[in-house]
């Protein structure tokens, strides 16, 4: 082979070498790309927060899925707290987001009258509103659980022999408000726990406090995924 030849060959196996090595850094920078992003995205949510959890597994089964992006929780809880404002009742009632998911705790005097399961009239506006929000935020993707709860000291009449049957009958009858108000019953529960799931305890050798009793007395209302 002549020298003109092997200089010829050279030059073609070299520029095929650097054609190689520059897809081969494209490919790499792609990567680190997509590296760099993952970890910000890990970084969004390394507070466990469940609102932006919501709002990453929205964003990203609507680029995986043509089926419309159901109302993350963020926003479900917002339009909450905007009614339970509007009707100046941040003292009695609390919106939060947990594992569960959005959330709504009712205190007992904001709904009852003691030792009664009816709705009080004055809850119903409230109530109205809030049922509309998940109505219409939580499609058939999310179950709305509702959760009865008393306080210790026990009761014993002829419709309610115990605070099971109190318990029980507060979560029933939300329940089936939210059924006349549209909700499908295939997404609905009701469970009474009477006093077995208290929100505060006296510490050891203390007596319960009336705030203590009054705080267990609620009724929680959890929209969450199936």
């Amino acid at each position: 082979m002549s020298e003109n030849a092997h200089k010829r060959g050279l030059r073609r196996r070299r520029a095929t070498f650097d054609a190689d090595g520059e897809g081969w850094i494209v490919t790499y920078a792609d990567a680190i790309t997509l590296l760099l992003a993952f970890f910000v995205m890990i970084l969004s949510v390394s507070d466990i927060n469940q609102g932006k959890v919501e709002v990453l597994k929205e964003g990203l089964a609507g680029l995986v899925s043509n089926k419309k992006p159901v109302t993350p929780f963020s926003d479900i809880k917002e339009a909450l707290e905007k009614i339970v404002g509007q009707h100046g009742m941040q003292d009695n009632v609390n919106v939060d987001i947990d594992v569960k998911g959005v959330r709504v705790e009712f205190s007992n005097f904001s709904l009852y009258e003691s030792g009664s399961a009816a709705i009080r009239p004055t809850a119903m506006p409230m109530l109205e509103e809030v049922t509309n929000v998940i109505r219409d935020t939580s499609h058939e993707t999310h179950l709305v659980e509702v959760e009865g709860h008393t306080d210790d000291q026990p009761i014993s009449t002829d419709r309610f022999p115990s605070n099971w049957e109190l318990s029980s009958s507060r979560a029933s009858n939300v329940v089936k408000y939210l059924l006349k108000q549209g909700i499908d019953k295939q997404r609905l529960k009701a469970s009474g726990y009477a006093d077995s799931r208290p929100k505060q305890l006296p510490e050891a050798g203390a007596d319960m406090t009336q705030e203590m009793r009054a705080s267990n007395r609620r009724v929680v209302i959890y929209i969450r995924r199936y």
